[in-house]
């Protein structure tokens, strides 16, 4: 018996820890820092700025956050939240974290459970005399032997996923081929016999470098170029195959369709991404958590979006195809602008929830041909299914599988298009419906349908409609009529889940009537209620909603009451 016991228990761990492996804990560094030790390289303006906006964009995807540092004083004026228990970038500060996730990651293991670790730098990287390329933290630097081996190796993490925006991060990080700083690379070209990551291959690293070597900011946005775009398809603008994940490929690909229209700057930026060779699909970010979020759906006539705070700190971009669905998740702010080229929209936290909002007329005010290249130029090139096969073929990253539907497309090619509108109107349906005749009449009664609706909460909204129904071929010389007038309230399916599904409910007021010849009678006071679950979405650019409806009328016949039901269908155009 005591065997037994012993065998149960540790199949049940077996089993426990099986049940947990598919669960991965996910943490975060973030090293931000302005500073240069090199007299040469001024500091920069807006890497703490940078950090900020990593570890919140970070938390808002459900990774466990430290942020290390030293923000400048306008940075400072900002109050954010993560700034309250940031520390500065300095060694003893790094090892000390590395220490505390390595604890953490340790235990997590114990149970059973995956962990991953991001990385994310961004700085200054440099040269020194000898030769040695360094990212520059306060009061010290951190190298390639020492990013390796006192911050990436003892992280005790299942994978670490190195993402850096620093001048010349290509010597620090390591290289497996391709467009490289030259002068730096001429440098280390000795030393990187053995590459870094290719002896790793739980670690991935993405990184972009400019021709001349030098990081790119950019003032209308304050931040750093690539950590705004890379953060942008992080919350989801990257995600081509819908699947709540961001991958290497996909990661890659939104950079490298974002930054290629950008012409004019002094230097070209490119960008490399290496997943981890053990696992190439390993996603940088899994699904993320509830929480304030932006719905582009298929059809949406706005393809360029941008997102900014009530302070003007740009939170993300995403230039879309029109097929091309696409959820932002958003760091939360009491207030979001969002913008178009041409349009802009003031939404506070609760209105963003219901994905109801009015644009209005804007004026652009960017000067000066840096700002009009990166205007014109930053993300003009959509993210769409032909770009990712082409960029996958290029770079050699695992491919997500998208489908020939599209993200956009939910079973059968029917498209998922959310039932709110971006523009704040109601929304009418014009429709044609069919149903059981009224009074048990053997045959079908068609006619014409209207329907108002208005969202208030997510994924919730009222409204009205107003049907009419005959009985197009007479029986026995009868025709039945029936006309009602119902008060709405519906759901459609969450936006997260991306199905185009919604179920409604009406109650209210009609009238029955029979005609025989010349003869006409009826009940003029019918009481009906009315339930519909359906389909929403376009097929063939024409925005459709179909349904299978459930009527029951309380009719007065001779003078009692008569319970009449009948199922039915309906097609109806969306405007």
């Amino acid at each position: 018996m005591r065997t037994l016991g012993v065998l149960l228990g540790a199949a049940a761990l077996l089993l426990a820890r099986g049940a947990s492996a598919e669960t991965v804990v996910r943490r975060a560094l973030v090293i931000a820092h302005n500073g240069s030790d090199d007299p040469s390289l001024p500091s920069l303006r807006f890497a703490d700025d940078d950090g900020v906006l990593w570890a919140e964009t970070l938390q808002r995807l459900g990774v466990e956050t430290t942020l290390l540092v030293a923000p400048d004083a306008a940075t400072r004026a900002g109050a954010r939240p993560v700034l309250a228990g940031a520390r500065p970038p300095t060694p003893d500060e790094v090892k000390r974290e590395v220490a505390r996730l390595r604890a953490a990651n340790l235990v997590d293991r114990e149970l059973g459970r995956q962990t991953d670790v991001l990385l994310v730098y961004v700085g200054h990287g440099n040269t020194d005399e000898a030769g040695r390329a360094y990212f520059t933290l306060d009061g010290g630097r951190l190298d390639k032997a020492s990013l390796y081996a006192d911050v990436v190796d003892p992280m005790g993490a299942d994978y670490v996923h190195v993402i850096v925006d620093a001048c010349r991060a290509s010597g620090v990080v390591g290289s497996r081929g391709g467009q490289t700083d030259a002068a730096v690379l001429a440098e280390l070209r000795g030393m990187l016999a053995r590459e870094q990551l290719a002896t790793r291959p739980t670690v991935g690293a993405v990184f972009a470098e400019s021709d001349d070597g030098e990081t790119h900011e950019w003032s209308r946005i304050r931040a750093g170029v690539f950590s705004h775009v890379a953060r942008s398809g992080l919350m989801g603008a990257a995600d081509i195959n819908g699947d709540g994940k961001v991958e290497y490929s996909e990661l890659g690909a939104f950079v490298t369709a974002s930054l290629q229209g950008v012409k004019g700057l002094p230097a070209r930026l490119t960008l490399h991404a290496f997943a981890p060779t053990r696992e190439p699909r390993r996603p940088l970010v899994g699904p993320a958590p509830r929480g304030p979020s932006l719905p582009l759906p298929s059809g949406l006539e706005h393809s360029r979006i941008s997102v900014e705070d009530s302070d003007g700190r740009r939170l993300a971009d995403v230039r879309r195809s029109q097929e091309q669905y696409v959820l932002l998740r958003l760091p939360e702010r009491d207030v979001y602008w969002l913008r178009t080229p041409t349009q802009e929209a003031r939404i506070t936290l609760a209105e963003l929830s219901t994905g109801v909002f009015k644009l209005g007329d804007r004026e652009l005010q960017e000067r000066g041909p840096a700002e009009e290249a990166l205007r014109k130029g930053l993300f003009a090139v959509p993210l769409d299914k032909d770009f990712y096969e082409r960029y996958v073929t290029a770079s050699g990253l695992a491919h997500v599988g998208v489908s020939q539907a599209f993200p956009a497309s939910v079973g059968g090619g029917f498209p998922h298009v959310p039932m709110r509108r971006q523009d704040g109107m109601p929304g009418w349906d014009w429709g044609w419906s069919g149903q059981q005749a009224p009074l048990g009449l053997g045959t079908l009664a068609t006619g014409p349908t209207v329907t108002w609706r208005r969202e208030v909460l997510t994924s919730l909204y009222y409204g009205a409609r107003a049907s009419y129904g005959m009985t197009p071929i007479a029986i026995n010389d009868l025709r039945t009529h029936r006309g009602v007038l119902l008060g709405l309230l519906g759901a459609n399916a969450p936006s997260e889940l991306r199905v185009p599904l919604f179920l409604e409910a009406g109650a209210g007021w009609g009238f029955v009537g029979v005609t025989r010849g010349a003869v006409r009678m009826g009940d003029p006071t019918v009481f009906s209620t009315y339930t519909a679950t359906g389909l929403m979405g376009t097929l063939a650019g024409v925005r459709l909603r179909v349904a299978a409806t459930f009527t029951y009328d309380r009719v007065t016949l001779d003078g009692r009451d008569h319970g009449d039901r009948a199922f039915g269908f309906e097609l109806a155009l969306r405007r």
